[in-house]
């Protein structure tokens, strides 16, 4: 009897058929459970983070929508003028009649408001970073300056009542504005020789304390150090910063770890030097107006002093006081005169003459105190403004035009230069006597007649950080 194997044969081609078919369906079921399984757990994931990116959201739309209405807040509050009324009502001690020097004027300053306008699309976006206010768009560039909102209202409603600019671009200066700069430099001037009533009225308490500011690259190290030693030893108890201007790496963390204090910040030359590559020249000084409005704009009061400054006090409230209403102040350095120490091109930028400022007097930039208010805001965005413009702050193929023979010829103070050509387009000239002037309204020595800081250029200390971190430990 022959066994069959037809059906032996068959069976296991069956049961193979059928793994074949359940590893097919198993294989299928699986991919699909994964799919749906993934599907499942993606939109459990998005519901579960809905929440917090939805709070997210909420958490920074206060902030977007208080920013977008600092300025709709303070247009709604009613403007108080009682302190401007009383210095409005302010009689000067002094008469300055037939005094030919520049001073504010309505065309003087419509044809420099045309000229910062004209590049205020060229640097948008530094004012931008700097916080700087554009005339075309004040009402969504105007910002606080260190949080300080109830000042940004302030500077505003000054805004609001002297200047106002159309959508065409018009320009109207309200000539009340020149009668306030006015009797701003008389009541300035007059603290030269007669005591303030501010001086004995204004509590220190009131006085917002200054953030002393310096700045400095590799080479002026060791002076930037001796200058520490004075702020120490004066000013222990004022924040520090220093901006960076190309330290090394083992100065920033030798200034770190004997500066508890010190904050240091790299200045911003990535932000500047694409339309301004010029400020990345260190010698230009292009780069000090721009130390001064970064600062400001983070702190709203500082004191900002050169490597060479070596301060012998820290007694400013005098200055501080003043500073309040004139937002800006400098030493002036008597008998020596702008038009010596300036190129043709930086006045033909200000569209201007050296003729005009043959009798005033050039100015420090080495020491300032500066204080955030309306007329500091304008200072600034002028000041800035020429310094990102290398024609101004540093023109080539120029040269000095002086009467005074005895001056060395085409010698050029850049920062210096600029900065005294913008201040007479806010404050007027002080008395003048017999040639000699008295301290200009934005003169430290109209507030405090003393010596409060010596300048020190050949003087430095490449061993004080070192020292001192060797005593301390």
């Amino acid at each position: 009897m022959t066994r069959s194997t037809s059906r032996a044969g068959h069976q296991p081609n069956l049961w193979l058929l059928f793994i074949l078919r359940l590893r097919k369906c198993f294989q299928l079921r699986y991919l699909l459970t994964i799919l749906i399984c993934l599907i499942l757990l993606t939109y459990l994931r998005l519901i579960s983070h809905a929440p917090s990116d939805q709070l997210l959201f909420d958490n920074l739309k206060p902030v977007v929508e208080e920013e977008k209405n600092y300025l709709d807040n303070a247009n709604s509050n009613k403007c108080d003028f009682k302190e401007i009324e009383s210095l409005l009502r302010y009689t000067s001690l002094k008469n300055s009649k037939n005094d030919s020097r520049p001073r504010p004027t309505i065309e003087r300053l419509h044809t420099l408001f045309q000229i910062l306008i004209s590049s205020e699309d060229k640097y948008r976006e530094i004012f931008k970073y700097l916080n700087i206010f554009r005339f075309s768009d004040i009402h969504n560039t105007l910002r606080p300056y260190s949080n300080n909102t109830e000042r940004l209202y302030d500077i505003y409603c000054m805004f609001q009542r002297y200047i106002t600019i159309s959508d065409n671009g018009h320009i109207d200066i309200a000539p009340s504005f020149i009668q306030y700069l006015k009797q701003v430099s008389s009541y300035l001037s007059d603290g030269y020789n007669s005591q303030h009533l501010q001086w004995n009225k204004t509590s220190i308490n009131d006085i917002q304390k200054p953030v002393v500011i310096l700045a400095a690259n590799t080479h002026f190290y060791p002076m930037l150090q001796a200058s520490m030693r004075t702020i120490n030893q004066y000013l222990k108890d004022y924040k520090v910063v220093i901006y960076d201007l190309g330290l090394s790496s083992i100065q920033l963390n030798m200034t770190q770890e004997n500066c508890d204090r010190c904050v240091i910040i790299k200045f911003p030359f990535h932000v500047v030097e694409t339309v301004a590559p010029h400020v990345r020249m260190l010698g230009s000084f292009a780069w000090k107006p721009i130390v001064i409005q970064d600062a400001l704009r983070r702190f709203g009061s500082i004191i900002y002093g050169d490597t060479s400054v070596r301060y012998k006090t820290s007694n400013f409230n005098r200055l501080l006081i003043d500073n309040l209403i004139r937002g800006f102040s400098c030493r002036e350095l008597p008998s020596h005169y702008v038009s010596c120490y300036t190129l043709s091109k930086t006045f033909t930028w200000f569209n201007d003459t050296f003729k005009t400022f043959e009798d005033i007097y050039i100015a420090e930039a080495g020491f300032l105190a500066v204080t955030d208010n309306f007329l500091s805001r304008l200072i600034l965005k002028t000041w800035v403004t020429c310094a990102l413009d290398s024609d101004c702050i540093a023109p080539i193929k120029s040269k000095t035009e002086c009467k005074r023979l005895t001056v060395q010829a085409n010698v050029h103070r850049y920062d210096q230069s600029a900065m005294v050509i913008v201040l007479s387009y806010y404050f007027f000239p002080s008395s003048r006597h017999n040639d000699k002037s008295e301290p200009a309204p934005y003169d430290m020595y109209s507030s405090i007649q003393a010596s409060i800081a010596d300048v020190r250029r050949a003087e430095g200390d490449p061993n004080y950080f070192t020292t001192k971190k060797n005593l301390n430990q």
